[in-house]
């Protein structure tokens, strides 16, 4: 990030939405989780005060982030990372995917082998029109599976039910020797056609950080 009054007046800007890829680069922000955890900070988030979360259209969405630092670049932003139930809400109307969905095609990425670009509407691969809730949010569903606010006792099983069809549902029994969990939503790139609005799970520990964990968050 740059110095002074110019790193001010670009944290504005963040916490305000208007921030472009073009003037992030200008300013010499880094992005960071693209092909590694580099986050310039512990994954337990106490000392994460330079990042920052940050949505555009048409670059690829970070990963490898553990909850605590998600939760920190959302709050660095001025946002915070969506309740389970807000992320349900968001999600709602976004199509659940076929067995074709992947990084090329204008469906959610659920068998694509990698992340693609944050979706922009109309636009092909990125952003697949397909691919957005009733509420205009893109990539709820496939891509990267995401953080929530919400922990629970870390689970260790998943179930069947009619309410979640064919979405995994991995909140069954709690572990006695590790934990708590940190409920993530959606599924991932490779999930196929067990990601969906339904798919939840309280499986991964608050420090668990991969290629398929990321974020959406809100004000």
């Amino acid at each position: 990030m740059p110095a002074g009054k110019a790193k001010t007046t670009l944290i504005a800007a963040i916490k305000a939405g208007t921030a472009t890829e073009a003037s992030l680069l200008a300013a010499g922000a880094v992005q960071r989780g693209v092909s590694s955890d580099d986050y310039p900070c512990n994954n337990n988030g106490n000392d994460c005060t330079t990042i920052y979360a940050v949505s555009i259209p048409g670059v690829t969405p970070s990963a490898y982030i553990t909850w605590f630092q998600a939760q920190a670049a959302a709050a660095n932003s001025g946002k915070r990372l969506l309740t389970n139930a807000e992320w349900q809400i968001a999600a709602a109307g976004t199509v659940d995917p076929g067995s074709n969905d992947g990084l090329a095609n204008t469906k959610c990425n659920t068998d694509g082998g990698g992340v693609r670009e944050t979706g922009l509407a109309g636009a092909t691969p990125a952003g697949a029109d397909s691919c957005i809730s009733r509420w205009g949010v893109q990539d709820m569903v496939g891509n990267l599976t995401e953080w929530v606010a919400d922990w629970v006792p870390l689970s260790t099983g998943c179930i069947i039910t009619a309410l979640f069809a064919d979405d995994f549902n991995c909140l069954a029994g709690a572990s006695t020797t590790s934990g708590p969990g940190a409920v993530v939503r959606g599924g991932h790139f490779s999930n196929g056609t067990v990601a969906g609005v339904f798919a939840v799970s309280g499986g991964n520990t608050l420090l668990n950080a991969n290629d398929a964990l990321g974020f959406h968050c809100g004000r």
